[in-house]
């Protein structure tokens, strides 16, 4: 058996590392499978792989129509993927956190930038009592904060223009209001295997008040979740399976990532789903890339 643990020819940030990658192929390797580390942008070889698993793909938030018609070309060739293309589609976008919202579950506020971006950013600021008052504007594909920018209400016009530029460049656009209670709580990432929860960590917020720097998963903790954010990563987590098509193919992981807000009732904002690539943290949970390695196996035969 071959496994294909796909990253990229460069990363888009200097700072960006794959650092589950090798545990999870040493893993994969004590299961007696064969593993490589192909980068999605290398033309051939992908029918000698009998299922890929997109690891570190990243350089792809660079290259949207390019990774689209790899993934098209990979599933016309018939190639098994983990996880299946059409989650693949559905979590390159974050159009689906309005899907969500409108299903129940509770998100941060999110719109999608249209025509009318000058007002519906201005309408997304936080109420005047918020001491840190401002937006984030962020792209609809993308990772790792990549262009994510925040702004104060005196900079609505750079704002706007952030917005018209991310459009422009075929990213597409959203805002939110900044949730302070991340500055506090932190972020709580969540991460599935095969239908069911598996690890968190949580980690601090990457926006910091004045500067543009974006580090990379900072300062993550590894987290025991309570029986509370369990059942609202449940939640979550079915209705974004709900967004698949009836008889599609098992999935391999996703990242849920929660702001925690003990003022809300839920406590936990989704934030998005990382459905593409999900970093997993295995250096924090080691135990849990055997785990991997042995759904990946399964599903591979």
């Amino acid at each position: 058996m071959r496994v294909a643990l796909v990253t990229s020819e460069r990363m888009p940030q200097d700072n960006w590392h794959d650092a589950d990658s090798a545990l999870l192929a040493a893993e994969l390797a004590r299961l007696g499978v064969a593993v490589g580390t192909p980068a999605w942008e290398n033309g051939d070889g992908w029918a000698d792989y009998d299922v890929l698993v997109l690891q570190s793909p990243w350089s792809m938030w660079r290259k949207l129509a390019e990774f689209d018609q790899w993934l098209a070309e990979r599933e016309a060739g018939g190639s098994r993927m983990l996880n299946p293309p059409d989650v693949l589609r559905i979590g390159s976008s974050k159009r689906y956190l309005t899907t969500l919202a409108e299903a129940g579950v509770v998100t941060v506020p999110t719109t999608i930038i249209g025509p009318d971006a000058r007002e519906q950013i201005l309408c997304a600021y936080p109420g005047k009592s918020a001491s840190r008052r401002t937006v984030v504007i962020k792209p609809l594909s993308s990772g790792g904060a990549l262009d994510t920018r925040e702004f104060t209400a005196e900079r609505l016009e750079e704002a706007v223009a952030h917005a018209a530029y991310l459009i422009d460049s075929g990213a597409g656009a959203l805002v939110q209001p900044y949730v302070e209670a991340i500055d506090t709580h932190r972020e709580l990432g969540i991460l599935t295997l095969r239908g069911e929860l598996s690890h968190a960590i949580t980690k601090r917020a990457i926006l910091r008040p004045g500067s543009d720097e974006r580090e990379f998963h900072p300062d993550p903790l590894p987290h025991q979740l309570t029986a509370a954010q369990a059942a609202v990563a449940e939640r979550a987590y079915q209705a974004f399976l709900g967004l698949r098509p009836d008889g599609a193919a098992p999935l391999l992981s996703v990242r849920l990532d929660f702001l925690i807000d003990p003022e809300t009732e839920p406590g936990l904002l989704l934030l998005e789903v990382e459905a593409v690539a999900p970093v997993k943290f295995f250096t924090l949970h080691r135990e849990r890339a055997a785990a991997f390695a042995r759904a990946v196996a399964d599903l591979a035969r």
